[in-house]
């Protein structure tokens, strides 16, 4: 999917005009929603849109289509348009998150952009100033476009750099590393301390489920799990494995010279303000040991059965199954295809003050308030 500049509305300043009232005129919503809305943007600071939609007054896809309609303008599904990361990265990051904008392609004739709210005037000059080129706005979903901004905007170059750096630390005829070489000082400035923060931040960022450490004959091999699919995110001097395995190491509490056992642990971080509970897991591998990181972020809670993309009609056969006296529900599927999601939303979905809920889980992932929750013990059986 392209956009042709031809097609689009040519490249002059659109016309001023608040949003709130275009909306109201067209009774798209009230004059009481809006001013509600109103209210509770001075308290919350977002965009008065994304207030809109946050209050349950209106639906993401139908204000693009209605801003589209009503602006005379195309409205562009990024999940279907294929986006260049030279072209997005023609705008500053800072930019593109301040005035919800992304650049979708680049043509003698100026930058086709996609904006959530192209009624944003201040938004537009700043853009034509910054670029000093004409603009053709489309319009994008507010979603759609946080979640293409967290894609593009990647820290691959950084992680790259810092891991040649932790190779660099390590020397040549190095065949282990001390715990003190791990959290010499304070530990915030050793190289394997940032490149695994920044790993870690670029993890959450782009919600990868986890992240897979992979020693080869000559590199280290690092790859995310995206919405169910491992990708690449960098190939380094495979003496980074061991610092940065063991550090993983220490900070789980596990036994950093064991290296011929699978071991298991956890630990807790902050990461962009965001709760996150990282499991790992330790196997020894030919050319070294594989770690594999599940990222669970506590910060978003969990999901409710509406909102993990299951069908309306599977949707409610599926609840009521889970709402029978009796039975079993069985949740199959490969790693990351969606189990532990499904089965805390029926979880959140059965749980009411008048229902007694107790679980055996090995490990516990999310902890759901008012449900007793029991860790798996294999060891005493």
């Amino acid at each position: 999917m392209s956009v042709s500049v031809e097609n689009s509305n040519a490249a002059k300043r659109p016309k001023k005009v608040r949003l709130g009232d275009l909306l109201t005129a067209h009774q798209v919503i009230t004059k009481e929603q809006l001013e509600r809305a109103l209210a509770n943007q001075k308290k919350s600071g977002r965009k008065l849109g994304r207030e809109l939609i946050e209050s349950g007054y209106l639906d993401e896809g139908k204000l693009a289509d209605f801003l589209s309609r009503q602006l005379n303008l195309p409205h562009i599904d990024l999940k279907q348009f294929k986006l260049k990361p030279e072209v997005v990265n023609l705008i500053p990051e800072t930019y593109s998150r301040r005035y919800r904008v992304v650049a979708l392609e680049d043509t003698p004739h100026g930058l086709t952009v996609g904006m959530a709210d192209p009624t944003d005037i201040f938004a537009y000059d700043e853009l034509v100033r910054l670029l000093n080129r004409p603009l053709f706005l489309s319009v994008v979903k507010e979603g759609d476009l946080l979640q293409t901004l967290n894609r593009y905007y990647r820290r691959t170059q950084e992680i790259t750099g810092l891991a040649e750096e932790v190779g660099g630390s390590v020397a040549e005829s190095a065949t282990d590393v001390s715990a003190q070489q791990i959290i010499d000082g304070d530990g915030s400035e050793a190289p394997v301390v940032k490149f695994l923060n920044t790993m870690l931040e670029d993890a959450v960022q782009i919600n990868a489920s986890d992240i897979h450490i992979e020693p080869d004959e000559k590199a280290l091999r690092i790859r995310l799990r995206q919405d169910g699919v491992l990708h690449v995110q960098t190939v380094t001097d495979l003496r980074v494995a061991t610092p940065l395995i063991s550090r993983l190491k220490l900070m789980c509490g596990l036994n950093i010279s064991e290296k011929r056992l699978p071991q298991d642990g956890r630990f807790n971080l902050k990461v962009r303000n965001k709760a996150v509970d990282v499991r790992v897991s330790t196997v020894p591998v030919q050319f070294g040991e594989s770690a594999v990181l599940r990222i669970l972020n506590q910060s978003g809670g969990v999901l409710g059965l509406d909102r993990i993309g299951m069908p309306d009609k599977m949707r409610g056969r599926f609840k009521q199954m889970i709402h029978s006296p009796n039975g079993m529900v069985l949740v199959t599927g490969p790693t990351g295809s969606g189990k532990t999601t499904t089965l805390y939303s029926a979880l959140q979905d059965l749980n009411t003050p008048e229902v007694k809920i107790l679980t055996a889980e090995d490990p516990v992932e999310y902890r759901l308030p008012g449900i007793s929750q029991v860790q798996v013990n294999a060891k005493i059986g």
